[in-house]
C-alpha cells in the first residue's frame, strides 16, 4: 500500500490496509458523524460557483450524487427540476436523506462499483468523497464513473485542496484508524482523471472554500 511520512503535526502512518478496510473507516467514521447531536447545524456553504458551472455544461437532466451524504445539495437539484439519484456509504446519513426528502431515491452502496447500467446518467455531482481512494486505485474508480455516464456528460469534481498532497491515516484519540484521506495537488488530480478517459472542461482553486474543482467530460 501508501507509505505516508509526518507532516503539520497530524498523525501520519504506513498504510498497511485494504481498499476495503479503508472504506470501511470511511463508513464507521460519517455514521458516527451523523449520529452526532447538532452536526446539522454546522456552518456548510454551498458551493455556488461549482454548482452553477456543472448546470451550465449539463446537457441533460438525469443525475446521480455520489457520496449523496444527507442530501445536502438536493434542493439546488430539485430547483433545476433534475432527475435526482443519491448514493452513500454511509447508513445513518441515509436515514437523514430519506427523512428529510422521502419522495427521492437513495441508494446504499460503494461508489468503487456503481451498482447501475453503463452511459445511465447525463450528469454525476461528486463532492468530497474521492478522498476515501488510495492514489493508486483512483484511475480505477474514476473509470467507473466514467462507465456510467453517458457520452458527452458530465462530472463536477470537487475536493479539499490542503497546502500539502499526502495520503494521510488519521488517528483516534487511542492511537487506531480512524480515516484515511488522500490529499491532492490540482495538476496531480488532473493527471488521473486523464488517466480514466475523461476530457477536462474546466478546473482551478477556490482559495476561499479552501478546495478545488475539476470538471469533466466523457
Amino acid at each position: 500500500m501508501q507509505t505516508c511520512s509526518k507532516s503539520r503535526g497530524e498523525f501520519l502512518m504506513q498504510i498497511q490496509y485494504t481498499l476495503e478496510e479503508l472504506e470501511g473507516f470511511d463508513r464507521t467514521w460519517t455514521d458516527r458523524f451523523a449520529l452526532q447531536s447538532g452536526w446539522e447545524a454546522h456552518d456548510l456553504s454551498d458551493p455556488v460557483d461549482d454548482l452553477e458551472l456543472f448546470f451550465t455544461h449539463l446537457s441533460g437532466t438525469n443525475i446521480l450524487d455520489v457520496g449523496c451524504g444527507w442530501g445536502r445539495y438536493v434542493l439546488r437539484f430539485s430547483e433545476r427540476h433534475l432527475g435526482y439519484l443519491g448514493i452513500d456509504n454511509s447508513l445513518e446519513m441515509l436515514k437523514v436523506a430519506r427523512t428529510t426528502n422521502p419522495a427521492l431515491l437513495f441508494i446504499q452502496g460503494s461508489f468503487r462499483f456503481l451498482p447501475f447500467a453503463g452511459e445511465q446518467f447525463d450528469g454525476l455531482w461528486n463532492c468530497c468523497t474521492l478522498g476515501a481512494i488510495p492514489k493508486a486505485n483512483l484511475v480505477d474508480i474514476l473509470e467507473e464513473h466514467h462507465r456510467v455516464l453517458k457520452a458527452g456528460g458530465v462530472m463536477m469534481i470537487i475536493m479539499p485542496a490542503p497546502p500539502f498532497s499526502e495520503e494521510v491515516l488519521y488517528l483516534d484519540d487511542e492511537d487506531k484508524p480512524e480515516i484515511y484521506q488522500a490529499h491532492y495537488h490540482l495538476d496531480e488530480f488532473e493527471e488521473h482523471v486523464k488517466k480514466a478517459g475523461f476530457t477536462i472542461v474546466d478546473s482551478g482553486y477556490r482559495m476561499r472554500e479552501g478546495s478545488m474543482f475539476v470538471l469533466v467530460r466523457k
